[in-house]
């Protein structure tokens, strides 16, 4: 039997994901480990990344090549145990040039520990200079 999820619309993230991204938002991606789970998975654009070694290695080491980024939210969907939420990539370029694209990101939240089991962070990488991602390989962090 599949059981349905009930979304509301919501005009921030829920308040267990506020300190996810206040770590995010200062690049401490080491306090992260406390908020997912053990067999965590991150779908990261193209790739797929396990556990939280991999996963924020990963993406930490994306964010480092990066000038200067931001994430702009839009609409922000809430259920039990998942978050949904789009908005815009915007990606500043050494000659001052904006790249924007648009993302989608799905929060699965693991009911018995509260953590983070799995989350989407789906987006055209191809729409970022390939000099910023392309030599990123997911088993270097491992």
């Amino acid at each position: 039997m599949n059981a349905e999820t009930t979304l509301q619309k919501s005009p921030t993230l829920p308040d267990f994901l506020q300190p996810v991204f206040q770590c995010i938002d200062k690049k401490d991606f080491g306090a992260l480990d406390a908020f997912f789970a053990e067999d965590f998975r991150l779908y990261f654009a193209h790739y797929s990344l396990r556990g939280i070694q991999q996963g924020i290695g990963f993406v930490g080491a994306f964010d480092r090549r990066l000038p200067k980024y931001e994430h702009v939210m839009n609409d922000i969907y809430v259920g039990e145990h998942i978050t949904y939420f789009d908005g815009t990539l915007r990606v500043w370029l050494p000659d001052d040039s904006v790249i924007e694209t648009p993302f989608w990101d799905k929060i699965v939240v693991d009911p018995g520990s509260g953590n983070i089991s799995t989350m989407y962070a789906i987006f055209s990488i191809a729409a970022v200079p390939e000099e910023y991602w392309k030599d990123l390989k997911p088993e270097d962090f491992a």
